[in-house]
């Protein structure tokens, strides 16, 4: 982009102070996922100086006395999703350029941004890659429906649009997988990326606790004691990979399963029953702090078709858990393959998850081990220095 803004210059360079307009549709504080990542990354530039506006559509449980953060609702129709999401994204830049701020920092589907942070990484890439855990049939009917969908055709569009608008565009990717697929996805594209890794909160994840956190975990779901207890998160059970989870359970008798997220069980129960996992499957439904289920269980089981990179790997990580993931999720490269955890070629690598259930068994302490301190750099303090240097960057690029 051209500099727009140069009445802002100066002052930058005399207080160090940015101007920020973020846009994200819904602002709801109390919402997990970007919201919430937003919401605190937000309030810590904000404590370092910077003022940050939200540019929203509609702004849900505001925190008028504490929050450091000016909301902007920018009025927009509701109905229908395609003509919401197009004149969001068409009213957000206009708003932001009206409003003389530094950085337009986008993080969801926009037409133009300085800087762009696609958490799901490319939305093309991630739809394919995501359909593969269907059924033939099933994704076949799927890509039909969604191809008379209005809203995908736009989110696609801009899906790209805001690398062809933004000519000094900075995109921070979440791992190196994000890179790849965008530049696979788009390979007209020239991308200038800076990677920084998802933020794990290391005061708040840990398992100095741990004998309490799996006493009560065997306690509520009755898995005795010289059983291990493996755990799966995730709110779509099926792509990521639950379906493998299970059979692989099957296969290692000495394990049991909690499943956490908001996903219906049945097809998952009666797997378990045709492979000899019934009554090791305990779907524990939605959990608000995933925390005590990690650090009380031994290994995180998560065979996934696609993840940028998994915050629930971070978090297990965090709290000295090793973890069984596939290639497909982004985070491995933060892994260290048969020392601090199981690499899968593909979630259907079910004679790899149960080698490295079996594995876990008899070297959990060494993993454990292995973990300790290995996301000290992945803390909130480290993750907002970057990051504020990243937004420093590329105002000046602009």
């Amino acid at each position: 982009m051209a500099s727009r803004w140069p009445k802002y210059t100066a002052t930058l360079y005399h207080n160090g102070c940015m101007k920020i307009s973020i846009p994200i549709d819904i602002w709801d504080p109390e919402r997990g996922g970007a919201e919430r990542y937003l919401r605190r990354l937000a309030t810590a530039l904000c404590a370092r100086g910077h003022e940050v506006t939200i540019l929203c559509l509609e702004a849900r449980n505001p925190d008028k006395d504490t929050e450091p953060l000016t909301v902007e609702v920018l009025p927009c129709p509701r109905f229908p999703r395609w003509l919401r999401e197009l004149v969001f994204a068409l009213k957000t830049p206009r708003a932001h350029r009206q409003s003389g701020r530094d950085l337009l920092f986008a993080v969801r589907h926009a037409l133009e941004a300085d800087v762009y942070h696609p958490h799901g990484g490319s939305l093309r890439a991630g739809r394919f890659a995501a359909s593969r855990s269907r059924p033939f049939l099933e994704r076949t009917a799927g890509a039909f429906l969604a191809a008379l969908r209005p809203s995908l055709w736009v989110l696609l569009w801009l899906d790209r649009r805001v690398f062809l608008r933004s000519s000094q565009l900075t995109t921070i990717s979440v791992s190196r997988k994000v890179e790849e697929d965008l530049r696979r996805t788009y390979p007209s594209v020239r991308f200038h990326f800076e990677r920084l890794y998802n933020a794990v909160d290391t005061t708040h994840f840990h398992d100095r606790d741990r004998p309490d956190c799996a006493g009560q975990l065997r306690e509520r779901f009755g898995i005795p004691p010289e059983k291990r207890i493996a755990v799966f998160i995730a709110h779509r059970f099926q792509p990521k990979g639950l379906l493998h989870a299970v059979e692989a359970l099957g296969r290692a008798e000495n394990w049991h399963l909690i499943v956490a997220g908001r996903d219906q069980p049945g097809r998952f129960a009666r797997k378990a029953a045709r492979c000899g996992a019934f009554g090791r499957i305990h779907f524990a439904g939605p959990i608000t702090d995933t925390r005590r289920l990690l650090a009380g269980a031994d290994c995180l089981l998560l065979p996934t078709y696609y993840d940028t990179c998994s915050l629930a790997v971070l978090e297990a990580m965090a709290c000295g858990t090793p973890a069984i993931t596939t290639r497909q999720n982004g985070v491995v490269e933060l892994l260290e393959p048969e020392r601090s955890g199981f690499v899968l070629d593909s979630p259907t690598d079910i004679d790899g998850a149960v080698r490295g259930l079996h594995a876990l068994e008899k070297r959990w302490r060494s993993f454990h081990d292995a973990l300790v301190d290995g996301v000290s750099h992945l803390g909130w303090k480290h993750h907002v220095d970057r990051m504020e240097k990243i937004l420093f960057r590329a105002l000046r690029q602009t």
